[in-house]
Parts: structure tokens; sequence; C-alpha cells
């Protein structure tokens, strides 16, 4: 009887582990597609060499939350990373727009994954345009510009009208504001050091740090943030000589790295050259000449843009 017993518990214990087991299921993996918009890029496009390439993107957690979104880019055997993005959401719509590089061909990849860390991706192939030709550009062989309490040289620079404004005239033109600058001391891996800065009146969405509560305490008010990126690279490749010698938008387009982009560029140093994007996506390199290393100072530079 006993054994009859044990062997019936077995059985039981058999039947509740299969049982579970067949409860159990697979996570699914997220989705992600590219969303068919007028005027967007699609699969197959020739695009001239600067101009716009513009996707709207939605992905969607199924089982899990998203946690990381990726560009990538792939060309003659070399993929490089325009974006690579940490969040924590159940789905997103995202447009995005890119610009047209020199590579003849180059597949793009978009990337999902969520917190099982399964992913989702989507492709598509791009060419150049072989009829286009690299772009005119802008040279200001000399700008000067006032840290946040100098009261001599102004605060902004506004490229499209070839002008540096304080505040009366920045707030009135605020849709052409693309860079400003200010000064401060930042830690860099040990102490502070003097940190000549660039930046923009989109430096933060939120309006959080020393920008808006200390140097430039009237930017919240406005009703238009222009964000420029910086391409902080220690080393983009970039020389005095190279700088000096264009004269066209080539060096401009293959010296900044979006994935490098950020919102503002510390430690702008003389002999700094800083690769930069605007939020009209227009791309210029920045050759600092001089800069003072107090918050009534200022900083010289040459910049070139695109037209």
């Amino acid at each position: 009887m006993k054994r009859f017993a044990f062997r019936l518990i077995i059985i039981s214990l058999i039947a509740v582990s299969i049982s579970s087991c067949k409860k159990e299921k697979e996570n699914l993996p997220p989705v992600i597609q590219i969303v068919a918009v007028s005027g967007n890029t699609v699969n197959g496009d020739t695009i001239a060499i600067g101009h716009p390439i513009k996707f709207r993107i939605k992905a969607e957690g199924i089982d899990a939350n998203i946690t990381n979104f990726t560009v990538k880019i792939t060309s003659e055997g070399e993929t490089r990373t325009l974006v690579d993005s940490g969040l924590n959401s159940e789905g997103f719509v995202l447009d995005k727009t890119f610009f047209q590089g020199i590579e003849d061909d180059a597949t793009w990849t978009f990337q999902v994954m969520d917190r099982n860390r399964l992913t989702a991706s989507i492709s598509l192939k791009l060419f150049k345009d072989p009829n286009s030709t690299f772009g005119g550009i802008i040279e200001f062989p000399e700008i000067t510009m006032g840290y946040q309490n100098n009261t001599e040289f102004g605060h902004f620079f506004l490229n499209e009208l070839s002008k540096i404004y304080f505040q009366d005239s920045a707030t009135l033109f605020q849709n052409q504001v693309n860079f400003l600058v200010y000064f401060n001391f930042r830690a860099d891996d040990g102490p502070e050091l003097p940190s000549p800065t660039f930046s923009s009146p989109g430096e933060d969405a939120s309006f959080y740090g020393e920008l808006y509560t200390d140097y430039y305490t009237y930017i919240p008010d406005w009703s238009t943030w222009n964000y420029t990126k910086y391409d902080i690279r220690a080393d983009n490749g970039v020389s005095a000589v190279d700088f000096v010698s264009a004269h066209n938008d080539s060096l401009l387009i293959v010296s900044y790295d979006n994935v490098w982009g950020k919102k503002k560029y510390k430690w702008a140093m003389p002999g700094t050259i800083i690769p930069f994007q605007t939020a009209g996506g227009k791309l210029g390199l920045i050759r600092v000449l001089e800069a003072d290393t107090v918050d009534t100072g200022k900083i010289k530079f040459a910049m070139k843009i695109q037209l």
C-alpha cells in the first residue's frame, strides 16, 4: 500500500511538472516598422549628397518594454552607428531626419531591443545620386563672442544673418539663433579645468542647468530653442591645414559623426576643431583661435558652414 501511495505521489508530481511546462510560453519579441509618410524616404531611393533623409519609425514592445533603439548604416562592409538610445517605453512613434553622405549606397538598419533582450529590426537600401556634387560653404574667418558676463561682445551667433547679438536682438530673432557661448569650470577625469563652452538655446529640453538658471535666464521664455549638436570626439581627424583648405562642404560632411553629436562642447581651447550640425541640418566646422578663461572674457574662432 505504501509503495502504491509513493508511486501515486511521483506520478502526481510529474503531471504537475508537465502541466506547468505546458503553461509556460516563450516571450514574444518587439515589433518595428517604417511608417509610410508622403515625402519621406523609401527603400531604393536615390538621394543627392547633403540632402535630407526622413523616416517615421514605429515600434512596440509585446511582452516587455523597449529599452534600446539603434540606427546603423552599412556601406562597403563597414557599419557605423548613427543613433544608440536607451529608453524604457511600451512603444514609440519617432520622426528622424538624417542627411545623405558620400557613400555610393548604404543599408540602413533600425533595431529595437526589449527588457527580455529580444530584438526586432527592419532595413532598407538607399543610393547616392551619381550626379550630385559637393555644395558651397560660407566662411567666417574670425568671429568674436562674449561669455555670459561680457558686456562688450554678444553671446549669440546667428549664422544665417551673420550677426552676433545680445539678449534684446537675440530674442527678436530667436528662430535664427544656432550658437551661444559661456564659461565655467568643469572636471575632466580629475580636477576642474577652465571650460569655454559652445552650446545652443536647445541645450536641454527641460531647461535644466546653469545655462538657464544662471547665465541666460530669459531663454526659457523664448518660443524657439534651436538645438545644435557638437561632435565631441577628442580626435575627429581634422587638422588645421584641412580646415584652412576646405572651400566646399566635402570635409564638413565627412567630419561630423552623428553618434558623437552632443548638446554642447566643453573645454574649447585654442586649436580645437569642432564639427557640428545645426537644427536645420547644416554641417560645419569651428576652429578655436583664442579663448579667455574668465566669465567676463570672450572667445574668438573661425567657422565654415554649409550654404
